[in-house]
C-alpha cells in the first residue's frame, strides 16, 4: 500500500477484531480490506508527528462501527472490482473524512464525550481539534486526487459541501421547537446520509458498474444513511449511555430538536406543550429536565413513531439492491440494513 502501511499493535488488532465480533461477523466478506483499512489510517498519522499524530490517532482509533469505509468495500466487491489496494485507499479516506467531522461536530456541539471516552476537544481544545480535523480532511483529499476516476473526487466533495450546509441549517435551528421534519430530514441527510451515499457510490464507480446500478448503490446509502441516523436519533432517549458512547439525552442538551421531539411538538396536548417549551428555553437541561422530557417522549410514543419512519426509509434502501447482482457482498447489504434497524449503539 505505497509502502506507507504498518503492522498493526496488538492493542489495535484486538479493537479492530472486537469491532467485528460486535457486527456479528457482518463484515466477515471483507474482513481482509477492513483490516487493511486500519493499518491504512495510521500511515498519516505517524507522518505527522508530535501533538498531531497523537490527537489524530485517538480520532481515528478502532472503536468506531466504520460503516462508511465497509459500505465502499461492498459496493465496490457487489459490483464486481477485484482492486483491492485501491478500495482500501479510498475507504480509509471515506473514514478520514468521517472522523474530520466528527473533531468539527464535537467542537460546535461543546461535546465533552465520544464513543465513550473523552472528546478530543475536551482533551485537548478546540483549537487543536479544529486543525486536526481540517488535516484529516486534507489527507482524505490528497489519497482522492490521486485515483483517476474524477467521479470519485466530485462524489465525496458533494458529500462535505452536504454535510457542511447541514451543520450550519442545524445550528441555525438550534432549540427551535418549531422545527418541522422537512429541515430536519435535510441536516440528517446531509450530517449523516451523504457520506454514506458518497462511499457507495464512489465503490460503484470504482468497479466500472453502469450508470444505473451506481445510482441505485448511491441512493442506497442515502436512504440507509437517513435511517441510521433516525434510529440514533431514537436511541438518545432509550439507549443505554454504556453501549452508545455518549450521554442520553445529549442532543436535547445540546439543543438538537430530532425526530423524537418533533412527534411530541405534533402530539402533545398544551399542558405538555407548555412543559416542553420550558424544557427548551434552557439552556442547560437538569438530569430532571431530562427525565421530564423522556418521559414525554414516552408517553406521546415518539421512539415508535421515528422507527416507523426509520422502517419506510429502510425498505426504500432495501428496495434499490434490486439491481445489484446476488453475490456474498449484495447480501452483506442487506444484513446490513437489518443491522442499522436492530442496533441499540
Amino acid at each position: 500500500m505505497n509502502g506507507r502501511s504498518r503492522t498493526m499493535p496488538a492493542t489495535e488488532c484486538s479493537d479492530f477484531m472486537a469491532s467485528v465480533t460486535t457486527h456479528n461477523g457482518l463484515f466477515t466478506v471483507i474482513s481482509r480490506e477492513m483490516q487493511e483499512v486500519e493499518e491504512r489510517l495510521q500511515a498519516p498519522v505517524e507522518e505527522g508527528g508530535g501533538l498531531l499524530s497523537v490527537v489524530a490517532r485517538y480520532a481515528l482509533s478502532p472503536g468506531g462501527k466504520r460503516i462508511r469505509p465497509a459500505l465502499l468495500l461492498l459496493s465496490a466487491q457487489a459490483c464486481g472490482a477485484d482492486q483491492r489496494e485501491r478500495g482500501v485507499m479510498l475507504a480509509a479516506a471515506a473514514e478520514m473524512m468521517h472522523a474530520a467531522s466528527l473533531l468539527h461536530d464535537d467542537i460546535v456541539d461543546h461535546a465533552a464525550t465520544r464513543r465513550g471516552r473523552p472528546s478530543a476537544m475536551a482533551r485537548w481544545g478546540s483549537n487543536v481539534s479544529v486543525l486536526v480535523g481540517d488535516f484529516l480532511f486534507s489527507r482524505a483529499i490528497q489519497s482522492l486526487v490521486e485515483d483517476p476516476n474524477r467521479r470519485i473526487l466530485r462524489a465525496f466533495a458533494d458529500a462535505v459541501v452536504a454535510m457542511s450546509e447541514a451543520e450550519v441549517l442545524q445550528l441555525h435551528l438550534l432549540h427551535d421547537l418549531g422545527i418541522g421534519e422537512a429541515d430536519y430530514l435535510k441536516i440528517i441527510t446531509g450530517k449523516t446520509a451523504a457520506l454514506m451515499s458518497a462511499a457507495c457510490r464512489a465503490g460503484a464507480l470504482m468497479a466500472d458498474a453502469p450508470d444505473s446500478v451506481v445510482e441505485a448503490l448511491a441512493a442506497f446509502g442515502l436512504h440507509l444513511g437517513i435511517g441510521f441516523q433516525l434510529v440514533d436519533d431514537a436511541l438518545d432517549y432509550v439507549a443505554r449511555e454504556e453501549r452508545l458512547g455518549k450521554p442520553v439525552g445529549s442532543d436535547f442538551r445540546e439543543g438538537k430538536v430530532t425526530y423524537p421531539v418533533i412527534q411530541v411538538v405534533r402530539r402533545a396536548a398544551p399542558e405538555d406543550r407548555l412543559i416542553l417549551e420550558r424544557l427548551g428555553a434552557s439552556k442547560s437541561p437538569s438530569e430532571d429536565d431530562l427525565a421530564a422530557l423522556r418521559g414525554l417522549v414516552e408517553r406521546y410514543e415518539a421512539v415508535p413513531a421515528t422507527m416507523r419512519l426509520v422502517d419506510e426509509y429502510l425498505a426504500r434502501a432495501r428496495a434499490e439492491l434490486s439491481l445489484v447482482s446476488k453475490s456474498p457482498a449484495c447480501h452483506t447489504l442487506h444484513r446490513l440494513v437489518d443491522f442499522v434497524r436492530e442496533r441499540d449503539w
